[in-house]
């Protein structure tokens, strides 16, 4: 009986152990979805996105999204943000990564993502972020109730969902 009792009392405290030791799950996007998208904590919602490239998705709003970055951070001129991965995207990509540790592959995923956001900050309360960009270039972001991403491309300009599938800026061409 106390045999019994005891593997009981051990299966009990293995479960509640294991239980505790599992993490919760990342946010996890598909790119099958259309969007940049996450679930719980926004921290990790940009670490499973992409990927884009000159041949991967290479024209919609997350390339803009991506073009931004690149000259917040001083590597593309703001008139090369047009939404396609061009020529001058894939050297900016490759300049970003590189100088980030990187691997200069001109292929925007999932780790030149999750390094972009370590430059997310909270803006205003839930929902609202900025990228802050090298000197004074800020990019604004939303994260809406179902965990798709916007951006905007000024602070009261233009907010649209961050797409693989559409190109909806005005800028883009």
């Amino acid at each position: 009986m106390h045999l019994r009792i005891r593997a009981v009392a051990t299966a009990i405290v293995v479960a509640t152990v294991g239980a505790i030791a599992i993490p919760a799950a990342p946010a996890s996007a598909n790119v099958s979805q259309g969007y940049v998208a996450g679930s719980g904590t926004w921290t990790d919602d940009w670490n499973d996105e992409g990927p884009i490239s000159a041949s991967t998705r290479s024209y919609n709003n997350v390339v803009a999204m991506w073009q931004l970055i690149l000259w917040a951070d001083g590597y593309l001129a703001r008139s090369g943000v047009d939404c396609r991965f061009g020529p001058a995207t894939t050297a900016a990509t490759r300049k970003w990564q590189t100088a980030r540790g990187l691997v200069g592959d001109g292929v925007v995923g999932p780790r030149t993502l999750s390094r972009a956001a370590t430059r997310l900050a909270v803006y205003e309360g839930e929902g609202w972020f900025y990228y802050d960009g090298a000197g004074s270039n800020i990019l604004h972001f939303g994260r809406l109730a179902d965990g798709t991403w916007d951006m905007s491309l000024g602070i009261d300009l233009e907010w649209r969902a961050l797409s693989y599938t559409a190109a909806t800026f005005s800028v883009c061409s």
